[in-house]
């Protein structure tokens, strides 16, 4: 069965070439096979909403996604005639003749013949959308859509604000937190802090506490609440993405949302954070890790491998020398990134999803460090703490958090290996 409503996009796409009044969008061969569509990105300096985005914003009018007064959203405009392109079957990307590396750039399309239709010898798979709004079901789109939407998006004005995006409220613990209970080994380094953060501003923040540790996932569509579900961890969910303000970032963040549907599986104990991605989208972490230095370059997590980001060994050594004065604060919080590579944390406030993770027990010890440096400054600004009464002062903070010495290398990566989806 042909779809109706390629059939309605045909009719008026063809209309609109025809009309003339169009910018780019003409016939790219005699037989009308084949027509050119401006296709010029928003970030370009020369780039004229009027013009460029003309035909884009059209198909909204008619769609009755637009109307005059409504605020203007060209990247929507342009993402939703995209994915209307390539669902129907009338239309098909002549790659090879698209030009978009010119100063007017271009993309063609084919119209595909209803005879060779029926034959098919066309074919165009989409992603099914994961929800039943009738707007984001009408801009379904496949992985690659998504990517070139985030492109698209980069070269528009949605920044994030200053005050979403600081070190500070990153890696700060909620006010009121009462003090954590430090009667097991289990309960003192199990304990998360996860924050959500959508194009650089804070979303939601969620406290695990389950020993087995928790999964991240986007909250299941209605009658797929079970497929995941396990009662041996704590469940986080993802903040929907109906919760943000601007509409073409709110789109596409739906559809990231719907590739990370399986999630990530988090677990701590005293050995440090583990993590093991079970999702379809991309994951790069950006933490203290588990290799050579202890900062270290963004990495990828493989899918259904236990990865190990944080090691508390080190986070403890690096502590000492951050008592000692020898070395800047480090860093309790693990950063991800899903669907956009990360290239290092300046960018990740630009990115459309991100997590972070602190071991609570960690932060806790950076947080009174500071208090005792500050202290001892305030007393006497000239004082310079000898290295033993430093490691002293550590070893007694940290059995006054958690009762138990600097954790040593053991087994404990092994009982992480056997995490299970």
């Amino acid at each position: 069965m042909l779809n109706s409503g390629g059939r309605r996009l045909k009719q008026w796409l063809i209309e609109q070439i025809q009309s003339g009044q169009y910018s780019g969008l003409q016939w790219e061969d005699e037989n009308h096979s084949m027509f050119r569509i401006p296709w010029k990105h928003a970030g370009k300096q020369d780039y004229n909403q009027e013009v460029d985005a003309s035909i884009f914003k059209a198909w909204a009018v008619f769609k009755g996604k637009f109307k005059e007064g409504d605020k203007a959203e060209p990247a929507t405009w342009k993402t939703r005639l995209r994915c209307a392109l390539n669902k129907s079957p009338d239309f098909e990307e002549v790659a090879e003749r698209s030009q978009l590396d010119i100063s007017e750039p271009y993309k063609v399309y084919r119209i595909v013949p209803e005879e060779e239709q029926k034959n098919g010898k066309s074919s165009m798979m989409t992603i099914p959308a994961p929800t039943s709004s009738s707007d984001m079901k009408d801009m379904d789109c496949s992985p690659s859509e998504i990517e070139e939407f985030i492109k698209e998006e980069d070269g528009c004005s949605i920044q994030a604000s200053p005050e979403y995006w600081s070190q500070g409220s990153m890696n700060a613990l909620p006010l009121n937190q009462d003090p954590l209970p430090s009667s097991s080994l289990t309960s003192a380094f199990s304990q998360l802090m996860i924050t959500f953060y959508y194009r650089g501003k804070l979303m939601h923040s969620a406290f695990v506490t389950h020993p087995e540790g928790c999964r991240i996932s986007p909250q299941q569509p209605l009658g797929r609440g079970a497929l995941y579900s396990s009662d041996s961890m704590q469940t986080i969910h993802f903040p929907p993405a109906e919760l943000i303000e601007y509409s073409e970032q709110r789109f596409v963040t739906h559809k990231l949302l719907g590739h990370i549907e399986r999630g990530i599986l988090v677990r701590a104990n005293q050995e440090g954070i583990f993590i093991k991605r079970l999702c379809q989208s991309r994951v790069f972490w950006s933490g203290q890790g588990d290799v050579g230095q202890y900062s270290s370059m963004p990495c990828k997590l493989d899918r259904d491998a236990v990865v190990k980001i944080f090691d508390t060994g080190k986070f403890f050594q690096a502590l000492q020398l951050y008592q000692e004065g020898q070395i800047p604060a480090p860093d309790p919080t693990v950063t991800l990134c899903f669907g956009e590579e990360l290239s290092d944390l300046n960018s990740a406030k630009r990115k459309l999803i991100i997590v972070q993770i602190s071991m609570v027990n960690c932060q806790h010890m950076l947080e009174t460090i500071n208090v005792h440096r500050s202290q001892a400054y305030c007393s006497n600004p000239n004082l310079e703490m000898r290295d033993d009464l430093a490691t002293e002062q550590m070893a007694r903070i940290y059995q006054d958090l958690c009762s138990y010495s600097v954790p040593q290398r053991s087994t404990c990566y092994r009982d992480n290996v056997s995490i299970t989806a």
